[in-house]
């Protein structure tokens, strides 16, 4: 009797030392001296990231054990000393190998299972589609300064291109793999990004396995697609308000035209300039037949001067509104803005008609809009 209660404990005892233990990760970090010191969080939703355990670096190596995942968990790894840069990968429930790479944490080698390589394949991928963006960008801003018009139009085309089979890929990898936590973060850049109508984002998001759709990043990013909704094409634009330059209050109501677009952008977004020698174009070609622009800017608290020279230099002779409150932009919020340039493009009823629309996709939508007004 006795040796079955001992028996008992002490199998009590293992079972619960090897609960404790988790999930053993360990890396290799050749290019790391001793006591360099490695963080680990974990994603807990698409706002926090939680702290979870530091690891020290010693003899080049590293290790540590982290809690079970159910059914898969997103963490990040950052370096002390290393700025700009993380690693995300995937804890499901097996031992995790590292081998960190020190051109760029997110080009590390992670041995780890299946959801792990998907994540592999899916940033090496982004690496090079950001590499080729960052190179198109260069050129058309060169284009832009030099004043070549027809070079510009060509790198724009080839930029719109290039977004389109990103798309493509990453919509066809989140079809393909429904049951990796990776289709989730898919999901979540598709519709920060706006890369897929709403309508789409919330098809693949139900598509994904329904105890991951429940964790608790599924259940953020779907809050935040069905909020979006609300302005979704079709729908009635929400009602808003917020003070010009000079201070006055402007609605939206007030600032309709026959067709509205209503821009959303900033002095500090790289993109938006790009785009904002287009906007002038179509708004100098359709002003008089009753197009019209609202600008809302997020701009930063305190850099009202900065707003005012950026639509002196671009010429935005159009009407403009900004709380100056940057990402907490109330006006931004009430529209679901996670990333800029955005836009929506208005009928004189303040509905949605179109949203994102660039180069000469806006031209093309206004005009077909006015003369059907006409």
């Amino acid at each position: 009797m006795h040796k079955l209660f001992y028996l008992a404990v002490f199998s009590f005892l293992i079972i619960s030392c090897q609960e404790k233990a988790g999930v053993e990760i360990k890396g290799q970090a050749d290019f790391l001296d001793n006591n360099t010191e490695i963080y680990l969080s974990k994603l807990g939703n698409l706002q926090n990231i939680e702290p979870v355990d530091t690891l020290i670096v010693q003899n080049q190596q590293f290790s540590g054990n982290l809690p079970q995942a159910n059914p898969e968990d997103v963490y990040i790894m950052m370096v002390d000393g290393v700025r700009g840069q993380n690693l995300v990968f995937i804890n499901e429930n097996q031992p995790i190998n590292i081998n960190l790479a020190e051109s760029n944490l997110r080009e590390s080698e992670v041995n780890a299972g299946e959801s792990n390589q998907l994540m592999q394949d899916y940033l090496k991928a982004q690496i090079e589609f950001g590499k080729e963006f960052s190179q198109l960008n260069k050129a058309i801003i060169q284009a832009r300064n030099n004043k070549n018009r027809a070079k510009f139009d060509s790198i724009r085309v080839e930029i719109d291109n290039r977004k389109t089979e990103n798309i493509e890929y990453r919509s066809n990898l989140v079809d393909k793999n429904p049951n990796s936590i990776v289709s989730l973060l898919i999901i979540s850049d598709l519709f920060n990004q706006k890369s897929l109508p709403t309508s789409e984002v919330k098809s693949k998001f139900e598509s994904i396995d329904p105890e991951l759709r429940n964790i608790e990043f599924g259940k953020t990013l779907n809050k935040k697609i069905a909020a979006v909704n609300a302005t979704d094409i079709g729908s009635v634009a929400p009602k808003f308000e917020g003070p010009t330059p000079s201070g006055d209050i402007l609605s939206l109501d007030e600032a309709l035209g026959k067709v509205t677009l209503v821009d959303f952008w900033a002095s500090w977004c790289k993109p938006c300039r790009i785009e904002n020698p287009n906007i002038v174009s179509v708004y100098q070609d359709y002003k008089d037949q009753g197009f019209k622009v609202l600008g809302v800017s997020l701009d930063k608290p305190n850099q009202k001067d900065r707003w005012l020279k950026a639509i002196k230099d671009d010429n935005l002779t159009w009407n403009h509104i900004s709380n100056l409150q940057y990402w907490e932009e109330p006006i931004a919020r009430l529209y679901g803005i996670s990333s800029i340039p955005a836009a929506f493009l208005l009928d004189e009823d303040g509905r949605i008609v179109a949203k994102d629309l660039r180069g000469q996709a806006l031209r093309n939508k206004v005009d077909e809009l006015l003369n059907e007004e006409e």
